[in-house]
């Protein structure tokens, strides 16, 4: 009885190569934040080297604008007027979000205005009472890039003759019984 296997494509190779590649990394620099590496790595990861610059490009200036603007207003809420009132704070945090929303189309970056906002609300609601909340945008940041410039490299191997032989031999041992 013949087996119908399931295939892996090398895109998919390549994102499971490079998440597990900013994990480790992470776990290198002893970073809690890796977790957005692996993120930016799934996005950054497409089907051409093409897209992936693309995605990656627009990823690196949405969570750098998102993560200036999140660490602005911590900054204000540190230094300038602390906001009593958690309900009221929510909402400060969500009217900010139209000024955001403005600039990603004052500056033709429609296509990453929901991350410049994901960024943004990630830094001020998730991690506003942190110890540091500054340094935590500033590793966010860097973590996405460190994401970002693994996903890119990864994407550059051609890894699909490799597949194909390896797709292959998985099929027959399956068919043998031995998988």
């Amino acid at each position: 009885m013949k087996i119908n296997c399931l295939k892996v494509g090398g895109r998919t190779i390549k994102t499971v190569v490079a998440v597990f590649l900013c994990l480790l990394t992470g776990t290198i620099r002893k970073s809690d934040t890796a977790f957005y590496a692996a993120i930016a790595a799934v996005l950054c990861v497409q089907r051409t080297s093409k897209d992936s610059f693309r995605e990656a490009f627009n990823r690196e200036m949405a969570t750098v604008i998102g993560g200036m603007w999140g660490m602005l207003v911590l900054l204000f809420e540190r230094n300038v007027w602390c906001i009593p009132y958690e309900a009221i704070r929510y909402l400060f945090l969500s009217v900010l979000l139209i000024p955001i929303i403005n600039f990603s189309v004052l500056i033709k970056r429609e296509k990453g205005t929901f991350l410049m906002c994901v960024v943004f609300l990630c830094i001020t609601v998730t991690h506003g009472n942190d110890e540091s909340p500054l340094s935590f945008g500033a590793a966010r940041i860097l973590d996405t890039t460190i994401g970002i410039v693994i996903a890119l490299i990864t994407n550059q191997f051609p890894i699909h003759h490799i597949l194909t032989k390896g797709e292959r031999v998985l099929c027959r041992l399956r068919n043998h019984g031995v998988l």
